[in-house]
């Protein structure tokens, strides 16, 4: 039996989704319904990507001619790469805090899929997009939605 894209694909969510749940569940903010705290989003991304990748598996098991293109080693490189940064973000996310880690992370992956495509990029250019996503988002969280992000073991 030949392995299709779309069961690597699939297997690959659903790992991310578990580690991903096993990981912030691990955050000491209880979740209540007047303050959900930080593990309600990523607790409903990891959620999703189970569901998602369990959807994406099952397609690639019933499909006769779809997905049936192998994953090739670059792509499958690349998929472990990410694999291993987002896990490595979480671990180091409960460390260092939100605001440290998710700029080197943005940045690592941006230069990293540029560099991958061939595309040239000015690091300057990638370090202030990696800073401005970050801010964005903690902007989000915190002044609009309320809600705290964590800010590191290290730092409490």
């Amino acid at each position: 039996m030949k392995v299709k894209r779309d069961q690597v694909t699939g297997l690959v969510l659903v790992a991310l989704g578990i580690v991903i749940f096993i990981m912030t569940s691990q955050f000491r903010k209880p979740m209540t319904l007047e303050y959900p705290g930080p593990k309600l989003m990523p607790s409903i991304a990891a959620f999703g990507m189970v569901v998602c990748g369990l959807g994406i598996f099952i397609k690639g098991c019933r499909d006769k001619d779809g997905g049936k293109i192998p994953l090739s080693r670059q792509g499958l490189l690349r998929v472990i790469i990410t694999f291993a940064a987002l896990c490595l973000y979480i671990f180091a996310m409960k460390y260092l805090g939100f605001l440290i880690v998710t700029p080197f992370l943005v940045f690592g992956l941006t230069m990293y899929f540029a560099k991958a495509s061939g595309v040239d990029v000015k690091i300057w250019a990638v370090a202030l997009f990696a800073v401005a996503v970050t801010g964005i988002i903690w902007a989000m969280y915190v002044p609009l939605f309320g809600m705290e992000l964590p800010i590191g073991e290290l730092f409490e």
